[in-house]
């Protein structure tokens, strides 16, 4: 704490406490029912006159206080001797353990500004260290104080340090808490111009490293000697962003997801890249005919070469969605899945990680073939997602050319690893299902197609390269050059439920395997419901809804 504030408090101890003691409430005691609950352990850093530590006692919590300044420390004691054993020394950036540490929650009032702007990390730092996860923190802060002068000092000499709360915010969610309430109040003793902001935050993360940072460590400082954990953060952030159904939470704080989905992404990941005319190797060392390639690039080989000849990676994929694989491809596909499912559980899931820091991140449950991972890794990657995938390309293409030792530009692997499953413009299935249609509408204006249409995507294919059957409507071609790649407004959706589900039942009708195997999937079920009218439009309905938000997409209705 600062010397010069800190000389004031002992120099006018008596006089503080009596003041603060006079003061009825309207200060951050009014937020003390929101942030904290009867049988909690808090810790009010800075406690003063104690007068905060006593209300916290009479809701029933049980509350102890630290306070740098001896004599007004000594001061509170005898006036309130109720208060001894629960007020001892201690102060900020030096916290240490009082009283055990361990706490529930902390109330740090009108303290931080007291403090150099250098020391403010150690602070934050010194509160988390004694609180528990899933704590609360209860911070107030001066949002107007007009008696400052240049040197940030008032007229006693006490510090001000100037705390913006958006960089107080930030400062604590940098340390793993997230900012849960903020408040603006006048002052509780009554001066002019004096106004308070005050700032709940949760500690979501006690460790250091945050979910998202952990993500970043992997991805730059782990080593890699192939490109595996990029091909799993990859199929980790398309699944959050377009599959996010298939997540199962549980109650360790851990989600888990079918080891089966993660393989399916990345037979499509790699398939363009050993198809391609060029051997491009994806493991150090890797050469055309070498004894040790990738593991599945033997099996994943003879599947491609197969389907070489009737239309490539599109066919293949139409032929198992809709279950028209032959014996042949089946087997190999079996084989594949296989091959990449051991690859993923014996590399990335038990690698990535693993610093001091962090420990391993994966876990694989072979009793329901389940990868599992923290919930606040999925959360990282159902929010960011979108910005994750873009850099996995990237890093992914650079180590592909690093691997390959210049002899491939980053820019050819990353035309390869943009190629999807089924291209933009492959919507026949759809089309053909539409025109066989006695009566039909267009999908957003509830027009009669009487003659040509076009096929739109529900959501663009320009955010999430998907041709499968439920995001495919017949629309009129003026209707669908004035929606272009904007999202259906929610209004426009639901008002359009009957229509959508009226076309679904004619693409299932033409396409049942197909339509079947995609609406699963983002669903999240493993066999087709009977209730999937509702679940799959639900489902569909919410993707909209939060890609339009995550992405800060343009909405559209006619």
């Amino acid at each position: 704490m600062d010397a010069q504030t800190l000389s004031y408090y002992d120099t006018f101890a008596s006089e503080i406490a009596e003041r603060y003691d006079r003061v009825k409430g309207g200060g951050v005691d009014a937020f003390f029912p929101l942030a904290f609950s009867p049988g909690m352990r808090v810790l009010d850093v800075g406690a003063g006159s104690g007068r905060d530590v006593r209300i916290l006692l009479n809701m029933g919590v049980d509350a102890y206080g630290v306070e740098p300044s001896g004599r007004l420390r000594a001061a509170t004691l005898q006036q309130h001797p109720e208060l001894v054993g629960r007020l001892e020394h201690g102060e900020l950036p030096k916290l240490e353990e009082p009283f055990g540490g361990q706490f529930d929650g902390i109330l740090c009032s009108a303290v931080l500004m007291h403090l150099p702007r250098e020391e403010m990390f150690d602070a934050a730092v010194a509160l988390r260290n004694v609180l528990k996860d899933d704590g609360r923190l209860l911070v107030s802060i001066p949002a107007d104080r007009p008696d400052i002068d240049e040197h940030y000092r008032d007229s006693r000499g006490r510090l001000f340090t100037p705390l913006n709360e958006e960089y107080l915010g930030l400062l604590f969610e940098r340390l793993g808490f997230q900012q849960v309430g903020k408040w603006h109040s006048g002052d509780a003793v009554g001066r002019k111009g004096h106004s308070w902001c005050t700032l709940l935050f949760y500690l979501r993360h006690a460790k250091t490293v945050r979910p998202i940072d952990e993500i970043a460590g992997i991805l730059s400082r782990d080593r890699k000697t192939a490109t595996y954990k990029l091909a799993l953060f990859r199929a980790l952030a398309e699944v959050a962003i377009t599959e996010f159904e298939q997540a199962r939470w549980d109650d360790a704080g851990t989600v888990a997801l079918p080891i089966d989905i993660l393989a399916e992404k990345w037979l499509f990941y790699y398939w363009p890249l050993i198809e391609s005319g060029r051997f491009i190797p994806q493991i150090r060392g890797e050469k055309e005919g070498c004894e040790k390639p990738i593991a599945f690039r033997e099996p994943l080989s003879e599947l491609i070469r197969y389907y070489s000849r009737s239309g490539g990676l599109a066919r293949f994929v139409l032929d198992w969605r809709g279950d028209k694989l032959a014996d042949q491809p089946k087997t190999l596909l079996r084989t594949s899945l296989r091959t990449i499912r051991n690859t993923i559980i014996s590399g990335p899931v038990t690698y990535s990680g693993g610093s001091l820091e962090t420990g391993r991140i994966f876990g694989y449950d072979p009793a329901k073939s389940e990868m599992r991972m923290p919930a606040g890794i999925w959360r990282e990657l159902s929010l960011l997602g979108h910005w994750i995938q873009d850099a996995v390309i990237l890093k992914w293409a650079e180590l592909t050319s690093e691997i390959s030792r210049g002899q491939l530009k980053p820019s050819e692997v990353i035309d390869l690893l943009l190629v999807t499953p089924l291209p933009e413009r492959d919507v026949a299935d759809a089309r053909k299902a539409y025109s066989a249609l006695v009566y039909k509408e267009c999908a957003w204006s509830g027009q009669r197609l009487a003659g040509t249409f076009e096929v739109d995507h529900v959501i663009p294919f320009s955010l999430w390269h998907n041709n499968d059957l439920w995001n495919l409507l017949p629309v009129l071609p003026v209707i669908n050059s004035k929606k272009r790649d904007r999202l259906p407004t929610r209004d426009l959706l639901l008002r359009r439920k009957d229509y959508v589900l009226y076309c679904w039942e004619a693409l299932r009708a033409a396409y049942q395997a197909r339509f079947e195997h995609e609406a699963c999937r983002v669903i999240g079920a493993e066999r087709f419901p009977e209730n999937w009218h509702a679940r799959t439009f639900g489902s569909v309905a919410e993707a909209v809804e939060v890609t339009a938000i995550q992405r800060g997409h343009e909405r559209w209705q006619p």
